[in-house]
């Protein structure tokens, strides 16, 4: 599949639904192509102002969340693309947002070194942990039957690991990179990837916080990280314009 959209300022994001990818683009706008043969099905303008930063979707596709650049986190009807809430309280760039297991409550970590937990029927914040020092450059988030972890990563330069049920981190990991972090992916495995502007890509027991094994093979920062499914593979995007593809095999 391959879609292309001109002078529309970059994709930003993207997320896979049943048959569909919708991207979030830096003109403020959502797309949305099939995923087989790459026609495009449908554009939302005017998603979030400044450009649309973050997307996911509901686990039962009836809806889909976007973040901003300038903080809003908006709910979106899938079938007629009319905005259900617009939730405010992020001051600056959203950088990651899940869909919880419910599809009744989202979690957004911003670029003002917060992390929210949202009630979407109530429309309203349930919780909010802030990082003491550095914004937050990406996040990932792992659901257990009775916790919601978060590890946060970016200006920094440590891991930071979050209970939702708690006030303060469970955990931080200090100098995880010798430059500022960039992006974090979570294996299904248990394995966290985290890349930075030292150019190397580091994988930790998602557990323990435990360094299990780091390579250097971009020669800038290291932009994007995703896992395959199995958790076997690991993909890094680089802004040398490189993509490199990673065998995981570790023994935690």
């Amino acid at each position: 599949m391959k879609a292309v959209c001109k002078n529309v300022g970059g994709a930003q994001c993207v997320a896979f639904t049943a048959g569909a990818v919708l991207t979030g683009w830096g003109d403020g706008n959502v797309r949305c192509h099939d995923a087989a043969s790459g026609e495009a099905l449908w554009t939302l303008p005017n998603a979030n102002v400044g450009g649309v930063t973050c997307i996911a979707a509901a686990h039962g596709l009836h809806f889909f969340v976007t973040g901003g650049m300038n903080g809003e986190v908006r709910i979106w009807d899938m079938r007629t693309r009319t905005m259900i809430s617009n939730l405010k309280e992020h001051t600056s760039r959203v950088v990651a947002l899940k869909v919880l297991d419910d599809d009744q409550h989202v979690v957004s970590a911003s670029r003002d070194r917060s992390i929210i937990t949202w009630d979407l029927i109530r429309e309203r914040r349930v919780s909010s942990h802030q990082q003491k020092i550095g914004g937050i450059n990406a996040a990932v988030v792992f659901q257990a039957s009775d916790m919601i972890q978060v590890v946060s990563v970016g200006q920094d330069r440590s891991l930071t690991f979050w209970d939702l049920r708690e006030p303060q981190p469970l955990q931080v990991v200090p100098g995880a990179h010798t430059l500022e972090c960039t992006c974090a992916a979570l294996s299904s495995q248990g394995v966290l990837a985290t890349g930075s502007k030292d150019q190397r890509v580091k994988l930790w027991d998602f557990e323990t916080g435990r360094l299990l094994a780091e390579e250097h093979g971009h020669c800038k920062a290291v932009l994007s990280l995703a896992f395959s499914p199995d958790g076997a593979t690991l993909v890094s995007a680089g802004e040398d314009g490189v993509i490199m593809v990673w065998k995981i095999d570790i023994q935690k």
